[in-house]
């Protein structure tokens, strides 16, 4: 359910253009946290872009196959850099969570590990209308080779990149890879379905790929009943159930992507981290502020910080936002000041800081990942 959230959560619906075959985006991660950072993509290597967070529990569990990969392949031209994305360009507490994840890893997690940055996102993840992780990209020749789930990746497909072989075709719905994607339905690279059931199957996924990309919603509409018809029943219908509040955000009203939300938030209320990260868009993001959903917001914030005692400053940030949106400024300023106070010396205290100074003042500023909402 953490990849339907993240893919209700990013929503970009935005135009998409990166494919395989394209030159690979100049774009790299912002920050590296280990490693060394790749610069040049060098002939006669091959290079993967894995892109992750610590809350989403399918990227967690392709961890220990990455590291296998990176041991085994790591000697032979394969340079794997982990990018953590949708999590540490929040803000300062969620990158030090990715950080403190990191280290206690170890050994575990050993291949190169970055912090993606808005612009790696907007030039990789967007781009290429992923709307889910854990989702890698394999870069050679300068070129984007192949894009998918690194669950699908294998030193044999590594080794075929190396060596500029054909990859073999693969079906076209992985069943049973925990993540959830409209726009890359786990064909491999530069191969195309040879079984006309797969071929067929494959071109409706691709007609509501196309409508989506296009923003062109009545026909996505129209190809929504025969994408989901390929999926088994249950995927079918949560495939329905997310294009549809998708397309109605799009339209302005947010009512079905807040039910679908709302679902989440249901299913994931003794997980502090995605309840807060559901509150923090829901009073951020910019396609709710005609419309928001304070009530769900409340909901979410209050759990999350009632499960992590009123000790971790980043949710408290989060519920300190949402009395303020209120109009309780006065619980407000005591829940930042109380952020503030438990905030470690660093950037994440003084962006906390930063908040608690412009509330004293009467303002609430705008987050650090979004356009200030109008108040």
């Amino acid at each position: 359910m953490r990849t339907l959230l993240l893919l209700l959560l990013s929503a970009t619906l935005s135009a998409a253009g990166l494919k395989v075959g394209d030159p690979a985006p100049a774009t790299r991660p912002e920050t590296m946290l280990q490693g060394e950072a790749v610069k040049d993509f060098q002939k006669g290597e091959v290079y993967v872009f894995e892109c992750w967070a610590s809350w989403c529990g399918p990227c967690v569990a392709a961890i220990p196959h990455l590291n296998q990969l990176h041991k085994q392949m790591g000697k032979k031209g394969v340079v794997i850099t982990g990018v953590n994305v949708w999590e540490s360009e929040r803000d300062a507490a969620s990158a030090q969570r990715a950080k403190d994840f990191l280290k206690a890893q170890g050994d575990k997690m050993s291949y190169a590990v970055a912090l993606g940055g808005k612009a790696f996102i907007k030039d990789w993840l967007e781009a290429a209308e992923v709307n889910g992780i854990p989702h890698a990209f394999v870069v050679a020749e300068g070129k984007i080779a192949w894009t998918g789930h690194p669950g699908q990746l294998t030193a044999e497909m590594l080794g075929d990149i190396l060596t500029g072989t054909p990859l073999a075709a693969a079906p076209p719905i992985a069943e049973k890879i925990p993540q959830r994607r409209l726009s890359k339905p786990a064909v491999p690279a530069g191969t195309a379905p040879n079984d006309p059931e797969m071929a067929a199957a494959q071109a409706k996924l691709d007609a509501l790929s196309e409508a989506m990309r296009a923003r062109d919603w009545d026909a996505a509409e129209k190809a929504l009943p025969a994408a989901a018809g390929v999926l088994p029943k249950q995927e079918g219908q949560e495939l329905r159930d997310s294009i549809e509040a998708q397309i109605g955000l799009a339209r302005g009203d947010p009512t079905k992507f807040y039910a679908q939300l709302q679902k989440v938030a249901d299913e994931e209320f003794d997980d502090p981290e995605a309840l807060n990260e559901i509150a923090w868009r829901l009073l951020t993001m910019k396609a709710f502020a005609q419309k928001p959903n304070l009530a769900l917001a409340e909901k979410c914030a209050v759990q999350s910080v009632k499960l992590t005692r009123e000790e971790h400053p980043d949710k408290l940030d989060t519920l300190a936002r949402l009395r303020w949106l209120q109009g309780k400024k006065e619980e407000a300023i005591r829940l930042q000041i109380k952020s503030v106070d438990k905030a470690e010396a660093g950037e994440m205290k003084a962006a906390l800081q930063k908040t608690l100074d412009a509330m004293l003042k009467g303002v609430l500023p705008p987050a650090d990942d979004e356009e200030e909402l109008p108040r």
